[in-house]
C-alpha cells in the first residue's frame, strides 16, 4: 500500500505522529458520527514506525464522545474489519477526510462532550497530540465538511423526517442544515418537547392547498423521559430544504398505546446447529462483523443493520426500520433468525445458508404479529419451539 505521510506533530512523550488517512461516516443527520484516523507514530531510535488507528464514536444529541478504540494494525484488511465492527450499525458510507478536517472533528467531539457535561472516555488522553493544538476551519471549510458528513436527501419525505428527528433531538445545528438559506426564522415554530426526545415513528400525509402548493402533515410519536407523545406538524419543503415548519397539536399517549403503535410483524426462522458449537461460534464471529452483540442468560443476540439509511425517506418512518435481521445463537444448539418483512427473511436465510452450508438445518418458520425474539431471549427457555408452545 502506498503511503503519503504528512507531518502530524508530537505528544507530551515526544512521540511523532504522521497522518496517513482518515474517513468519517455520512450520518450527521442521524445524530451520530464515526471517525477513523490512521497515523504512523515514531520515536527516536525506533527502526520501524508503528501504525495507529483511532476509531471515535460520537453521539451528537446527548452523550458526546461515547467511545474511542485505538488499535495498532499495520495491514489494511484488519483496519477495515475494525472499522466495520465499530461503525457497521450506522448504515453509513465512509467519506475521506483531510488531516485538518480529522483534527477539527476530534477537537469538536471533545469540546462538545465537555459542554454537555458528559464524561470523556479514558482513552481521550491518547489524543493529546491533536487536542494540544486545536484546529479551526473557515466557514467555507466547515460547509465543505458538512457536505461530507451529511448523506444526500433523496425526497421531500426524507427532508421532513430528518428535520423532525433533529428538532426532537434538540439538535439545532443539525436542523439548521436542513433549512433553506435566507428563509425568515419566524417560519419555523418550536415543534420540540421540553427535553430531548427520541423520534420513534412518523407518518407523513401529502396535502395540496388551494394555491396548489404541497405541504406535509406529520404525525410523530416520540419518547422523552419515559413519556410518549404524538405531535402533529405541518412542513413545507422546496428542493430538499425545509422552508416552513408549524406545530398543529400534541397529545400524550400511554406506554401501552405507544407499544401498539410501534408493533410490527416478525418473521422467524429456527435452525438446529449441526456442527461443533465451538467451531460454529468462531465461524459466526466472522459472519456477524458489523452487528451489535448482546449477551443474555441463554445465548448471544446479534443485530444486523441495513447498509444505508434509506428508510428515513419513507412516508411511514420507524426508528426500528434500520434493522435488517436479528440472530439469537443459544448455548443449547439453536440459531433463531428474525426479520420484519418476508423479503428480508428470504435474503437473510439465503445469506446464512450460503455462509454455513451444512452447519445449519432449518426446523421451522413462523410469522408473528409482534416481536418474539426478545421475549424468548429474556424468557429463560432453551428451546424456541417449547417457548412458543408456552405462550400460545
Amino acid at each position: 500500500m502506498g503511503i503519503t505521510l504528512i507531518k502530524g506533530g508530537k505528544d507530551a512523550a515526544g512521540i511523532a505522529y504522521s497522518y496517513v488517512s482518515g474517513c468519517v461516516t455520512d450520518t450527521r443527520l442521524m445524530g451520530v458520527l464515526g471517525l477513523h484516523l490512521h497515523w504512523v507514530e515514531s520515536l527516536p531510535g525506533l527502526e520501524e514506525p508503528e501504525h495507529v488507528h483511532q476509531y471515535l464514536y460520537y453521539d451528537i444529541e446527548e452523550i458526546g464522545l461515547d467511545s474511542i478504540s485505538i488499535r495498532d494494525f499495520d495491514d489494511e484488511s484488519s483496519a477495515i474489519l475494525a472499522e466495520k465492527s465499530s461503525f457497521g450499525g450506522l448504515g453509513a458510507k465512509m467519506v475521506p477526510v483531510s488531516e485538518k478536517e480529522g483534527r477539527y472533528l476530534v477537537c469538536l467531539f471533545v469540546e462538545e462532550t465537555k459542554r454537555k457535561k458528559q464524561p470523556l472516555p479514558p482513552e481521550t488522553s491518547a489524543l493529546s497530540f491533536i487536542l494540544d493544538h486545536p484546529t479551526e476551519l473557515s466557514e467555507e471549510e466547515k460547509k465543505a465538511l458538512d457536505a461530507k458528513i451529511c448523506a444526500s436527501i433523496l425526497s421531500d419525505h426524507g427532508a421532513v423526517n430528518y428535520y423532525l428527528m433533529r428538532v426532537f433531538g434538540k439538535d439545532k445545528e443539525g436542523a439548521d442544515l436542513l433549512k433553506k438559506e435566507g428563509v425568515p426564522e419566524e417560519n419555523f415554530e418550536d415543534i420540540s418537547r421540553p427535553h430531548h426526545a427520541t423520534f420513534l415513528k412518523n407518518s407523513i400525509t401529502d396535502f395540496r392547498g388551494e394555491d396548489g402548493k404541497i405541504s406535509y402533515l406529520s404525525e410523530s410519536l416520540t419518547e422523552s423521559r419515559n413519556s410518549y407523545e404524538i405531535t402533529v406538524s405541518e412542513l413545507v419543503v422546496e428542493n430538499g430544504k425545509v422552508v416552513s415548519a408549524k406545530k398543529k397539536s400534541s397529545i400524550s399517549v400511554s406506554t401501552q398505546e405507544a407499544s401498539l403503535l410501534l408493533n410490527t410483524d416478525e418473521y422467524v426462522s429456527v435452525f438446529e446447529i449441526e456442527s461443533d458449537m465451538d467451531f460454529f461460534d468462531m465461524a459466526f464471529e466472522g459472519f456477524s462483523v458489523g452487528t451489535t452483540r448482546t449477551r443474555h442468560d441463554t445465548g448471544e443476540m446479534y443485530m444486523e443493520f441495513r447498509t444505508d439509511n434509506k428508510h428515513v425517506e419513507k412516508s411511514e418512518f420507524r426508528l426500528s426500520d434500520d434493522v435488517f435481521a436479528i440472530y439469537y445463537s443459544t448455548d443449547f444448539g439453536q440459531l433463531i433468525m428474525g426479520t420484519y418483512t418476508p423479503f428480508d427473511s428470504a435474503i437473510a436465510e439465503a445469506k446464512l445458508m450460503t455462509f454455513f452450508k451444512k452447519d445449519l438445518r432449518c426446523t421451522g418458520r413462523y410469522h408473528f404479529a409482534q416481536s418474539v425474539i426478545y421475549e424468548f431471549a429474556l424468557s429463560g427457555f432453551d428451546d424456541f419451539e417449547t417457548f412458543i408452545s408456552s405462550i400460545e
